[in-house]
């Protein structure tokens, strides 16, 4: 049965916490309680989430074990409500899965390495609207490079000048592995129409005729399919 405090409109800052651990449940639990936040609900999934009043302070905290199950939790807190705040708690930071998680509608992305009162300080800025992520992270934004897509990693210059979008480059990796529209569609969280107007584009820019001779252009340059990327 999932924890709830039940009454009349929640005052101050309030928690639903998503953890498929009991334990760890409870662990949070007390934890967020010490700190004068209210626990609306602990539950080991969000579709067993109750309704949440989203114009109050209230903060879906998300403790799940892999970057898939979080986005896929904020994929189904959007299906719900768009106005949701969430924060996704982790073991151990992951760049990528943050960026993933905050594209995601995420509002917070926080390690456990951390105090309690860190804890409970981040959950309450984020219920007030601010996005939050680990304080290092700030301090490593300006020495990262913009991260450049697999075509522009090459020198061959007919690749440079192929033009390519990041998602024409996605497309061309997936149809270098063999993908139909379908699974291109599937692998990239696309719908098969967008699928289709990419292969247009990409036939369009290598100046080949069929699917087949765009996956021979890119593997005979050396770029890498879907599969070495997975």
């Amino acid at each position: 049965m999932p924890y709830a405090a039940f009454g009349s409109r929640t005052l101050g800052t309030s928690v639903s916490i998503v953890n498929q651990s009991p334990i760890s449940r409870e662990g949070l639990r007390r934890i967020l309680s010490e700190g004068d936040i209210t626990i609306f609900a602990s539950v080991s999934c969000v579709d067993e989430l109750g309704e949440i009043d989203s114009g109050c302070e209230h903060v879906v905290l998300l403790d799940m074990v892999t970057s898939s199950e979080q986005v896929a939790s904020l994929k189904s807190l959007l299906d719900r409500d768009r106005h949701f705040k969430a924060v996704v708690l982790v073991e151990k930071f992951d760049y990528g899965a943050m960026i993933e998680c905050f594209n995601h509608g995420a509002q917070g992305y926080v390690v456990k390495d951390m105090s309690c009162d860190a804890l409970i300080a981040l959950i309450q800025l984020a219920a007030l609207g601010h996005k939050v992520m680990p304080p290092d992270v700030i301090d490593q934004l300006p020495q990262r490079e913009t991260p450049r897509g697999p075509l522009e990693q090459e020198a061959d210059p007919a690749v440079i000048e192929s033009n390519l979008s990041l998602r024409e480059q996605d497309v061309l990796s997936c149809l270098m592995a063999g993908y139909s529209n379908k699974r291109i569609a599937r692998s990239l969280d696309l719908s098969e129409a967008t699928v289709k107007v990419h292969v247009k584009a990409i036939l369009r820019k290598l100046k080949v005729m069929n699917r087949t001779q765009a996956a021979i252009w890119a593997t005979s340059r050396g770029l890498p399919s879907r599969g070495n990327l997975a």
